[in-house]
């Protein structure tokens, strides 16, 4: 535990890409693991009847598996997974990381977390997205957030302040190299809620602009709390965890008053994350119900955007910069879940890279789906 907490010191020196020579972030194996043995965690049980995911019996065309490969060894990926169909096709895995290990999502979580705000409203929580997030968390009010439509901050419109790409979500360079540091070591005592107060600026009316932020999410953790009368992780337990037929415990991030990071604080197995993208697009096949409806919505443009992608959802990335990809959950570092609607194909990836080649993962799509054409079903 010494050495691991030594470790974590060096997350304020490297935590922003563009200022280090390294590639590889140093405390990569405990991001691997979710920082589970140093973080407050609160853990979301698996289902009872959970089987496993089937690997396709055929062998994928040397096509497919020299284009995988070769995306895996320029991104020193350490877990990847493509499915198709709820089959595996491709499965690799390396410096030591396999199955049983459990990687954060980082700001995948934000996906996440819009997929547990939907199931709050068609379980009747929540009325309408419509609500100002004050009706639910009258300690909001007269905040950006509380103001504004939930709506309006899952598209990360809050309107609460501007943030710039270097800061990754975070209104200064301050909070960025304070706040996830004590979050992943467990020393984060800050309400959450005292956080937003203080950070508010009000800068423009919700709605008008995107604008890339951590506390639009936390406010909707914060939402979902006060809606369904449970704890955030208790609730995604029921409401989405148990749904996808979860085969290990996933974890959330946690502050020490019990209040859930959900902009960047889910860990789980490479299998269940790839059960999470099988869920989503069995879930989107089901337009006429409130959750596929809902979802269409999420992951379809709801707002300009730049940087990774043109177009934002409900906290979900809208075409990622490339042509095959329909939309994708992204995070820090080498996380992405990249989605295909049209051949119900997703791929799980894994890194611990500061190197700015990872975010062009999305492509790998562009040139997968026609390969994959020649793989027979």
């Amino acid at each position: 535990m010494y050495i691991e907490k030594n470790v974590l010191t060096f997350i304020v020196f490297t935590i922003l890409p563009f200022t280090t020579l390294a590639t590889e972030m140093p405390y990569g194996w405990l991001v691997t693991n979710g920082f589970r043995n140093n973080a407050n965690i609160a853990f979301v049980n698996p289902s009872k009847d959970s089987k496993p995911l089937p690997s396709k019996s055929a062998p994928i065309t040397d096509e497919v598996k020299q284009l995988l490969d070769d995306l895996f060894s320029k991104n020193k990926t350490k877990a990847m997974i493509v499915a198709r169909d709820s089959e595996i096709l491709y499965e690799r895995y390396s410096f030591g990381v396999g199955k049983r290990n459990t990687p954060l999502g980082y700001s995948m979580s934000k996906s996440l977390t819009a997929l547990t705000v939907g199931r709050a409203i068609c379980d009747g929580h929540i009325a309408t997205i419509d609500d100002p997030i004050k009706k639910y968390v009258p300690s909001l009010s007269e905040t950006s957030w509380g103001e504004a439509s939930i709506k309006d901050v899952l598209r990360m419109s809050s309107g609460a302040y501007r943030t710039e790409a270097r800061l990754n979500g975070h209104k200064s360079q301050e909070l960025e190299l304070s706040l996830g540091p004590a979050l992943a070591e467990g020393r984060m005592t800050a309400d959450f809620i005292d956080l937003l107060k203080a950070a508010d600026e009000k800068s423009q009316p919700s709605g008008r602009t995107w604008n890339y932020s951590n506390f639009d999410t936390v406010a909707l953790g914060l939402l979902v709390q006060n809606a369904t009368g449970m704890p955030f992780p208790k609730y995604f337990e029921k409401a989405i965890w148990q749904n996808i037929g979860a085969e290990d415990r996933g974890s959330w991030f946690t502050n020490r008053k019990g209040q859930t990071s959900t902009y960047q604080g889910f860990s789980a197995s490479p299998h269940d994350w790839i059960r999470i993208g099988l869920m989503v697009l069995k879930e989107l096949e089901s337009k006429d119900n409130c959750f596929g409806k809902f979802l269409n919505d999420a992951t379809s443009k709801q707002i300009s955007s730049h940087g990774l992608a043109t177009q934002y959802g409900y906290q979900i990335w809208v075409g990622c910069n490339s042509e095959a990809t329909d939309f994708c959950f992204i995070g820090f570092g080498g996380q992405f879940l990249l989605f295909n609607i049209s051949t119900n194909t997703v791929i799980y990836h894994h890194a611990t890279t500061f190197s700015s080649d990872v975010w062009r993962t999305p492509k790998i799509m562009d040139r997968l789906i026609p390969a994959l054409s020649k793989v027979k079903q």
